[in-house]
């Protein structure tokens, strides 16, 4: 037996070869998925300034009013009919790859990828306030399975490919590599895996490549960066309570609609053709909510509107927000929070600049704060959002007040037993009453948990720790090196242990342990 795990050990963890052929996989999910993600980005971009162009005729002429209601009302059918055929292509995106990694999802991943980018683009063109980059991890993802099925490589390999993928979705729609790779680490897996660090950077690398040949090096915010005098920063602390208090009032909001939503007896198709009627309306009469946001933070880049049209739009693109993603339509919440973030930033800007008689372009300090601290608030990834804005920004200047406010962004919700916007709607797709889990083909997974601070378990010996049955310690890592522990071996503080199941079993293993760790 020991003899077994030491091979299968060697064989995932140790083994040069081993390393080298998943670099070389990482490299091709970098390509491939950087590709997918920056065609999806390209195709959005396009549909967008369609509807833009479109809607700059359309006013006054009674004819292209009505053909484009028709056009808004097919388009509805047709992503019902697109996530009938495709029921994982629905809604955001990132939930599913969180449910895939659990094991608790089984997606076809040629099937997701044009679902995906075909709904994404129907999205667009009916103007839904719905972002690109929940569903562009998703894309990586599903790029990255690609990969590992065409290598026929071990489940193991399959889960931490997707993972890779995952990663390089944010690093192709954002530009931000290390984002993208934290946020696989923060967000989805909740673990760390050296390996998976490694493979996941230089895929990163290579899709961000790929992604500023296309779209050139420019960072996606040119805004003026500003220093907050030193004596002033106690107001971030205001910002801070400020951004998380709304940050749950928007997780809040998110969940009810879409329970609401789902609860409604009326057939799906006449829900999407009702949602891109609704659509279409607010184009014609407020086209700055239309899409997921990049008209709104065009007008930040402009000129800072007026204190009461900043109110309007924060409030109209929050409650249009709600009501697009509530549907199900495949599209992200990333974008909007992120926008409504920045407006809360520019709200805020706007009362205290003037009050204390700083620069007027010290807003753009407060905007890009903000932005961060929304995401820490909705998400609770603050990490991932404060590196992000970094990198979005080009500009590190902003790091230690992104830093407070994003602190108390995230404890303020949390503290109010609210959960995490991407959990919530995790636990909504697990426990549909038509998602059943599927028995797949008996595989070997081997995963990663790390031993917390506050483990229970710290100082006992494996033999007493209630590990799930069919679950085998296969070695723990312990300062950078392999052991293989015996049954009187004792789990220490900051172990890796690295644990062997089959993949039916995985999902539910995977959870005790979570739990017995305190994850």
């Amino acid at each position: 037996m020991m003899k077994t795990l030491e091979k299968t050990l060697k064989s995932v963890s140790e083994n040069p070869k081993y390393i080298f052929r998943l670099t070389i996989q990482g490299v091709l999910v970098g390509i491939f998925a950087g590709l997918m993600v920056c065609l999806y980005r390209f195709l959005l971009a396009g549909s967008e300034n369609v509807l833009r162009s479109y809607l700059k005729i359309i006013h006054g002429n009674v004819l292209y009013i009505i053909l484009f209601f028709i056009a808004l009302a097919i388009m509805g059918l047709l992503i019902d009919r697109l996530t009938k055929w495709e029921v994982d292509s629905s809604g955001s995106g990132i939930p599913q790859i969180y449910a895939e990694v659990k094991g608790h999802m089984e997606a076809n991943w040629a099937k997701v990828l044009f679902s995906k980018i075909v709904a994404g683009v129907l999205t667009a063109l009916g103007g839904l306030s719905l972002g690109p980059e929940g569903p562009s991890v998703q894309i990586g993802g599903m790029a990255g399975k690609g990969i590992a099925k065409i290598f026929k490589g071990s489940k193991t390999d399959e889960l931490r490919l997707i993972l890779v993928g995952s990663a390089v979705g944010i690093t192709a729609a954002f530009n931000a590599p290390l984002a993208g790779v934290i946020f696989v680490f923060e967000e989805i897996n909740h673990g760390f895996d050296k390996t998976l660090v490694f493979i996941a950077l230089v895929s990163a690398i290579v899709s961000d490549f790929i992604s500023k040949v296309i779209f050139g090096q420019s960072t996606i915010l040119n805004f003026p960066v500003l220093n907050i005098p030193l004596e002033s920063y106690w107001i971030l602390i205001a910002l801070g309570f400020l951004i998380g208090l709304l940050g749950y009032v928007y997780n809040i909001g998110m969940i009810k609609s879409s329970d609401l939503v789902s609860n409604l007896k009326i057939p799906s198709w006449l829900k999407f053709v009702l949602v891109f009627m609704v659509s279409g309306i607010v184009a014609l009469m407020i086209p700055e909510i239309s899409d997921g946001g990049h008209f709104m933070m065009d007008m930040l880049d402009l000129t800072i509107p007026s204190l009461g049209v900043l109110v309007m739009l924060l409030v109209l693109k929050y409650l249009f927000s709600m009501f697009s993603f509530s549907s199900g339509a495949p599209g992200g919440i990333f974008l909007p929070i992120l926008v409504l973030g920045a407006y809360i930033g520019a709200i805020f800007g706007s009362v205290v600049v003037p009050a204390f008689g700083w620069q007027h372009d010290l807003i753009y300090k407060f905007i890009i704060i903000s932005m961060a601290g929304f995401f820490a608030s909705t998400v609770r990834s603050p990490i991932t959002g404060i590196v992000l804005l970094a990198e979005m920004s080009g500009s590190t200047e902003s790091l230690v007040a992104m830093i407070i406010v994003s602190l108390i962004a995230y404890v303020v919700p949390t503290l109010l037993g609210n959960e995490p916007i991407y959990e919530s709607l995790y636990d909504r797709l697990l426990f549909k009453k038509n998602r059943e889990y599927v028995k797949k083909p008996s595989k070997h997974v081997l995963s990663e948990y790390v031993v917390p601070l506050d483990c229970n378990y710290i100082n006992f010996k494996i033999k007493d720790v209630p590990f799930p049955k069919n679950a085998i310690v296969v070695s723990v890592i312990r300062n950078g090196k392999y052991i293989i522990p015996t049954e009187d071996f004792q789990i220490n503080y900051s172990d890796q242990i690295q644990i062997l199941a089959d993949s039916n079993d995985y999902p539910f293993i995977r959870e005790e342990i979570e739990e017995l760790f305190g994850d």
